[in-house]
């Protein structure tokens, strides 16, 4: 049996590491390695013992040598810790205690997503995804994000089949002199379409995260303070397996919300 510790203490090496995914996925022979990571044939010889010692890689009758099933189940497990350290910055600020454990367990999945480090790129990235959108427009937020002209954009997403699903507080109006500025004839759009059921919309006692996302495209996925409040800075991203991550978790919210009988409330 290899300790947690010494395996945590391996894969801490940069080296090490580097070695791990050269061979990942095909066997490599020392020599192959050390001109490939550009490193002393010795220094990689001394690596790769350590290695072989707790099990990580394994030389192969051939000479070469190839990760062991339990390296390739901790490289799967690799990027949720990159993920966290990368932006360790923003999680000092920002806690994701409140995910789910399933969601927290493929957090590596989140790790191409590109830091959104001022608020009025979260408002802009909003309304330009719903202008965008062709199949979706998805949200969860605990607020009102966009301004008045957003409700006819809205009404112009509908009318080329895009469906709209949002998830805000229980009890949750949007701002009375905001709903006052949107024009009637997006109040009458809006209305058909939510008889229509193109337009459906939950809510939950809590909001756990804030996401604006559509098919191509998550706008931005935050998370809340240690208070609770939220800042509306997080990620972006078009990466597929950030897409994937945030519509499952959209999902599982969705799951969880009750229904409410409008869209909005004039």
């Amino acid at each position: 049996m290899v300790d947690i510790h010494d395996l945590f203490f391996e894969l801490s090496n940069e080296s090490r590491l580097d070695i791990i995914r050269l061979v990942q996925e095909n066997p490599h022979k020392l020599s192959q390695i050390a001109r490939t990571l550009e490193l002393p044939v010795q220094e990689i010889s001394r690596q790769l013992a350590r290695l072989v010692k707790v099990k990580l890689v394994t030389k192969m009758a051939e000479g070469g040598y190839m990760v062991t099933p339990q390296g390739r189940n901790l490289l799967r497990l690799l990027p949720g810790f990159e993920f966290l350290s990368k932006n360790s910055e923003y999680i000092e600020k920002n806690t994701l205690e409140k995910l789910p454990s399933r969601f927290m367990n493929r957090v590596g999945e989140l790790l191409e997503g590109t830091p959104v480090n001022e608020i009025m790129n979260t408002f802009v990235s909003v309304e330009r995804l719903m202008q965008e959108s062709e199949e979706f427009f998805w949200y969860i937020t605990d607020q009102n994000l966009v301004s008045a002209n957003a409700y006819e954009m809205g009404v112009e997403a509908l009318n080329r089949g895009v469906i709209i699903r949002c998830i805000e507080p229980v009890g949750y109006k949007p701002p009375a002199e905001l709903i006052q500025k949107v024009p009637e004839e997006v109040h009458q759009g809006i209305d058909e379409h939510r008889k229509k059921g193109s337009i459906v919309d939950r809510s939950l006692p809590e909001i756990d995260v804030i996401l604006y996302m559509n098919e191509k495209e998550v706008g931005i996925l935050g998370f809340p303070s240690h208070d609770g409040s939220f800042d509306y800075l997080g990620f972006t991203s078009k990466d597929e397996s950030f897409i994937k991550w945030c519509m499952d978790l959209h999902e599982y919210y969705w799951n969880l919300g009750k229904l409410r009988d409008m869209f909005y409330i004039k």
